[in-house]
């Protein structure tokens, strides 16, 4: 054990020598006391000893306030030790208990401490020093001493370094990743020498007293401080004269310094404590050189009867075995460790390996059974054992450390794109704190949380922004409730809160930003103004936050600019052009208020860049160049068509660290930095390669997300598109008789996002209980996205579209009248819909959890598969665009061409815009003419002797003209559609999958038909009168029918018939919101609506599904080539046809349409749906407005219905199926009659 002094003899010397072995408790040579086997403390063995003794067993088992518990007894007159040691020691002791109780954390991690905890060192008071030099007996003095100086500095110096550290890596990343050298480069080197020296300045005492083992030990903690510090070689030279003047013998000194040796191998020290993960791959040798340590410091610790010291060498042991991947190995390991720790009495090492073994189970994917049989994740009672011992025995600081080391770990997951372990992580971080209390007066309050939820960044590393911005807001309103509470008791508000309240500002406003959503950004601004208003009026004369409030100010001071610039682009992508260059002359005029140079350079050269002002964009980038980092200026100088003023970045790139999990940058912007140079230099190979590298590094990221809402937003990302589009024009311009099914080939890679979904059901495959677990999961996957959606569209002001809105049973929602206020109520929807899809997703994870990892580019067709699939007749037309490049193919059963124009993607999306506002509307002008013709030329007209030769034509159009429709295009004097059968598919990937099994008879199949469903008139949804023609005239055309209308149209009905069937025929109301996609729904019966979770669990793979509805074809396009919506929805439900709506589907026409499509469709058997639904639109085209009254009206009246002399106001047949007002009938051959419809399928 520890080597007594001379003058110690029987058992007074046996308990100072007991003393000093604990008092020097990162030697772990002295067992605190052995507990009740299963409690994690020795205390109370410890508290049955000497009265100095107990505290200081009580400080070696990491129980700081027991410690201060016993020390607060009085000691007795004379017992022992006491009557030899007075105040001072017993003030030493309570320093040191103070010390570790607020400043002390697991493997000395640079955790952000509160002023008592940053002031504990001096906890002793004025004329300690003095005091313990006034000890006569130097066995004591050194007691006093090591208790009273060494463990406060100590721990104090392994945090100031660590947070100097952190501060210096930061500095050098961003030297090294191209900051220029006059930027504020603040000198932190008296950060790293004042620690040193403190520590180093406590040795003199140690040297007087001669005790051996604790100036060895001194030595040993001095080279870890070094080591800290960046400086190992420092530390090498302290290990040599510690191996020549302190050669004692000790085990447990060895075992400190094979320890130690073990540490520094696996890089930075405490990082085995930590539980950290690297984000490069460990080095092999490294791995077994500190392998070599740990054994030897455990077998040291062995020979010194030391099981606190052997269980953390176990402990390290097992964090090697987790870095090689050996999990099994290492949960055996981590378990010996536990028991030795509770054995030995080291109630926070045992606390500690306690959260280790949470995070391993995590890792697994492993769920626990909790006590008395209930479900648990392995989090809950980790987090309550642990919870429960800090508050009780243990230390605030040591809990906050293993909060934080957890949180640690949720990033690394979460920047891996692992969000299901990075959020369960964050539950766990969020249950490691006692209460919601305060047992510091508030300076160590509770960490923000809003209430059961995630926090916001576990999302925002998976850039589903709307997720992160909408858990912000929660985040800062409980901050200001608790500021407000405070103040209504008379009592000045947290420190935590106030700093939590602004910080939760400033991430509104930088996901604003990214999420490039005005309404948001004006959101944000209101929230700063907030923020500044608490911050200026309660912590004016706190300097640091003064700071980060002048920070507050200037992105306050941007919002107007950004604002103004996103509203200028939702303009444009509108077709409103006019408009958009309003609003971007704005943007520029409001960027002279912003302060920051830098980003009121960068946002006005975006402004140009938008006006097509290029000249004046690159004077903005020459003017801004030096002060941004090498990405951004490569980046920007590549937008900006300028490659030789990129390429001067590049070296800055190459010379920066690699990007890792969690890097801001990720590696595929790098990528795609290279790609563009190359490609813009006409470097095809290397580009190709680079794009392949970055797109490679992308997809792997983007499939460990796990969740399909999750990949979609991650997708939503312009740099990936990028990469992809890199990737497109390299394979052309290689050139070659292959160039073009290449570039088609990576097109298509560029769409198969959706394809995750219809990947994870194949995972499944027949079982039927495999199958509905995943539905389910994917259904409430799109419930959770809607409710973000939902508060996120009420955060910037957006109204919900008139009628009911998605309720399933259970929700919050679902239980209305709870009379809870509005952010009570939003939260307890996103809980329920957090704790919905947490359990579907356990579902699946057990049942099959494949699905969670299916990749739908896992097996994609080439080129040549997709043209085997096509029908006979057909010619598909596939696009790509982005950037100022439009690239087409047409393919048929034999031939591939390609054609590739300059054409400015927002200037083509406009006229898209503009051309589907004419089409939806008669009296939308002429203008839409125009586009149309311009389109055509663009589109149609370099395939047009293909067109010629083949009626049949499937369209594949890029994610950004979705709303295009091609049928009505203007060509060969008429439109497309008079002379072709269009479809659309959305990735022709698509075409094996749904040619594998022929189309069924369709009298054959089972129906179910929806039609005219009796909604609540509160939601001020007009009658269709035709949808209830329309579904009478199916109910009579298909033999094998069930069919619901008027008050039957119940969704609990739908939910009960649709698995049966496989034609699903859906005619009401759709309520569509474009910006919000997994809000859709179609109306129902009183307050019913069947949403898009809904129709995912419903459909079983129906052969067709018709939403006879308005704009239920429309969806948000994403940047990654996905459109999500009800259509992306029918594919995946593994609908084989699906019918949807471009425009508002007017109620007589509709009608019209649809009954005629399937009858075609019965009268032909060979005849395809594609031709029936063309041969329809036709028909209903050519029929004059009588002749359509008139076939209405006899429908009208085979379903019971005739037309009454009713009033205008009532006379809802003329009214469009979305409620709105009914256009006036310029021309009765417009497409706003006939051709809202499309066919998804072939």
């Amino acid at each position: 054990m520890t080597t007594p002094t001379k003058d110690d003899g029987g058992g007074a010397g046996a308990d100072l020598a007991r003393l000093t072995g604990l008092l020097l408790f990162e030697q772990r040579g002295t067992d605190p006391g052995a507990g009740p086997r299963g409690e994690p403390s020795g205390a109370a063995v410890a508290a049955r000893q000497d009265p100095w003794l107990a505290p200081a067993a009580a400080l070696a088992a990491g129980e700081p306030k027991t410690a201060l518990a016993l020390l607060d007894e009085p000691p007795p007159d004379a017992v022992g030790l006491a009557s030899s040691c007075p105040s001072p020691l017993s003030r030493a002791l309570w320093t040191a208990a103070i010390a570790m109780d607020g400043a002390w954390q697991p493997g000395g991690s640079p955790v952000h401490l509160p002023p008592a905890a940053r002031q504990a060192q001096f906890a002793a008071g004025p004329g300690f020093e003095a005091a313990v030099a006034s000890v006569t007996d130097p066995g004591h003095r050194l007691c006093a001493h090591l208790a009273g100086r060494v463990v406060p500095v100590l721990l104090s110096s392994r945090t100031t370094l660590g947070l100097a550290m952190s501060a210096w890596a930061a500095q050098e990343r961003a030297a090294a990743y191209g900051a220029r050298a006059d930027w504020d480069r603040r000198d932190l080197s008296a950060g790293l020498r004042e620690p040193l020296a403190w520590f180093d300045g406590l040795y003199e005492e140690i040297a007087a007293s001669r005790h051996q083992e604790a100036a060895a030990c001194h030595l040993l903690l001095a080279a870890d401080l070094r080591v800290r510090a960046g400086d190992p070689g420092a530390a090498q030279a302290l290990l040599r004269r510690h191996e020549r003047r302190f050669a004692t013998g000790s085990h447990a000194t060895a075992g400190l310094a094979a320890l130690l040796a073990g540490d520094w191998e696996l890089g930075i020290p405490g990082a085995a404590e930590r539980c950290a993960l690297p984000a490069a791959a460990p080095d092999p040798q490294a791995l077994t050189r500190a392998h070599k340590h740990y054994q030897r410091a455990d077998a040291a610790y062995r020979a010194a009867l030391s099981r606190r010291g052997r269980a953390a060498a176990l402990l390290r042991l097992a964090h090697v075995e987790r870095l090689r991947g050996g999990l099994e190995t290492c949960g055996e390991t981590v378990e010996r460790a536990r028991e030795l720790a509770v054995v030995a009495g080291d109630g926070a090492c045992a606390a500690l390996l306690r959260v280790h073994q949470a995070l391993d189970l995590i890792q697994a994917g492993v769920p626990s059974r909790g006590r008395a049989g209930r479900a648990a994740e392995p989090e809950t009672e980790a987090a309550e054992e642990v919870v429960a011992w800090a508050a009780t025995a243990g230390s605030t600081s040591w809990l906050r450390g293993l909060r934080q080391l957890v949180l640690d770990r949720s990033e690394f997951w979460g920047g891996q794109g692992d969000v299901v372990r990075a959020k369960r992580a964050t539950f766990l971080a969020e249950r490691l704190w006692p209460g919601s209390g305060r047992s510091d007066g508030g300076a160590n309050a509770r960490p923000a949380v809003t209430g059961g939820l995630p926090a916001p960044r576990v999302y925002l590393q998976a850039r589903h922004r709307l997720a992160g911005i909408v858990l912000t807001d929660l985040e800062q309103q409980d901050l200001l409730q608790s500021v407000v509470r405070s103040g209504e008791r008379g009592e000045p508000p947290a420190l935590a809160d106030c700093l939590g309240l602004i910080r939760a500002a400033k991430n509104l406003h930088d996901q604003a930003s990214a999420l490039r959503d005005p309404d948001v950004m004006a959101a944000a601004r209101a929230r700063i103004e907030l923020a500044l208003r608490t911050g200026t009026d309660l912590l004016a004369d706190v300097e640091p936050v003064n700071e980060v409030l002048g920070v507050l100010a200037s992105d306050l001071a941007s919002c107007a600019a950004q604002e103004a610039l996103f509203r200028s682009r939702r303009s444009r992508a509108a077709g409103l052009e006019t408009e958009a260059d309003r609003f971007a002359r704005r943007a520029l005029d409001e960027a002279e208020r912003i302060p920051d140079e830098t980003f009121r350079s960068v946002l006005r050269c975006a402004a140009h860049v938008d006006l097509r002002e290029w000249s004046r964009a690159r004077a903005e980038m020459e003017a801004v160049e030096s002060r941004l980092s090498a990405v951004q200026a490569a980046a920007l100088w590549l937008r900006l068509h300028r490659p030789e003023r990129a390429a001067a970045h590049v070296p800055f790139i190459d010379a920066g660290p690699t990007a890792g999990p969690g890097d801001q940058d990720p590696p595929w912007e790098r990528a795609a930095i290279r790609a563009d140079l190359a490609l813009a230099r006409g470097s095809y190979g290397p580009a190709a390669d680079h794009a392949r590298q970055g797109l490679d590094a992308y997809e792997a990221h983007q499939v460990r997300l796990a969740r399909d809402a999750l990949r979609a937003s991650f997708a939503d990302d312009p740099v990936v598109a990028g990469l992809y589009h890199v990737a497109v024009l390299s394979a052309l311009g290689a050139g070659g008789p292959d160039a073009a099914a290449a570039a088609f080939a990576q097109a298509e890679r560029g769409r198969a996002g959706f394809l995750h979904a219809l990947h994870a059901l194949d995972a499944a495959g027949t079982d039927r209980a495999a199958r509905a677990a995943v539905k389910d999961w994917l259904g409430a996957e799109v419930h959770w996205s809607a409710e973000f959606e939902d508060h996120a569209a009420r955060l910037g002001g957006r109204e919900f579209p008139p009628g009911p809105r998605p309720a399933p049973a259970g929700t919050a929602r679902a239980r209305a009248g709870t009379g809870r206020a509005p952010r009570e109520d939003r939260r307890a929807r996103i809980q329920d819909a957090e704790r919905a899809l947490n359990a579907a997703e356990a579902q699946v994870r057990r049942l099959v959890p494949a699905a969670l990892t299916a990749s739908g580019r896992a097996a994609l067709p080439d080129a040549a598969a997709v043209a085997g699939s096509l029908p006979s007749g057909t010619v598909l037309l596939a696009y790509h665009l982005f950037d100022d490049t439009l690239v087409g193919w047409a393919m048929t059963r034999r031939t591939l061409v390609s054609d590739r124009r300059t054409r400015w993607a927002q200037s083509m999306v406009a006229a898209v815009r503009r051309f589907h506002s004419w089409c939806s509307s008669a009296d939308g002008g002429r203008d839409g003419e125009a586009d149309g013709r311009e389109l055509a030329d663009l589109l149609l007209r370099p395939f047009a002797a293909l067109l010629r030769d083949h009626r049949r034509v499937l369209v594949v159009p890029p994610a950004m003209l979705s709303l295009l429709p091609f049928h009505a295009l203007p060509w060969d004097g008429d439109v497309l559609g008079a002379g072709h059968e269009v479809s659309y598919l959305p990735s022709a990937s698509l075409l094996p999958r749904l040619r594998r099994t022929p189309d069924r008879p369709w009298p054959e199949l089972n129906a179910l038909l929806i039609g005219g469903p009796a909604t609540d008139p509160r939601h001020g949804l007009r009658t269709l009168p035709g949808t209830v023609a329309e579904t009478a005239e199916l109910a009579r055309l298909l033999p094998r029918h069930r069919l619901l209308t008027a008050t039957q149209a119940t969704r609990d009905r739908v939910l009960e018939a649709a698995p049966d069937c496989q034609v699903l025929h859906l005619a009401t109301h759709g309520l569509v919101d474009e910006l919000a996609p997994n809000r859709g729904r179609l109306s129902l019966a009183g307050d019913d609506v069947l949403g898009i979770a809904d129709l995912l669990r419903a459909a079983h793979e129906p052969q067709l599904l018709v939403l006879s509805a308005c704009d239920t074809g429309r969806g948000t396009a994403t940047a990654g080539g996905d459109v999500l919506g009800l259509t992306r929805a029918a594919l995946i439900t593994g609908a084989r046809h699906a019918v949807v709506s471009l425009w508002p589907v007017h109620d007589r026409t509709g009608c019209l349409v649809m009954t005629r499509t399937y009858r075609y469709l019965l009268e032909d058997p060979a005849g395809s749906l594609g031709s029936a639904l063309a041969r329809a639109q036709r028909a209903v085209r050519d029929l004059p407005r009588a002749e359509r009254d008139e076939e209405f009206g006899t429908l009208a009246r085979r379903a019971g219905r005739s037309r009454p002399g009713a009033p205008a106001g009532a006379r809802s047949w003329e009214a469009a199926r979305d409620s709105g007002a009914l256009r006036p009938d310029t021309d009765d051959r417009h497409p706003y009659h006939w051709a809202p419809f499309i066919h998804v399928g072939i």
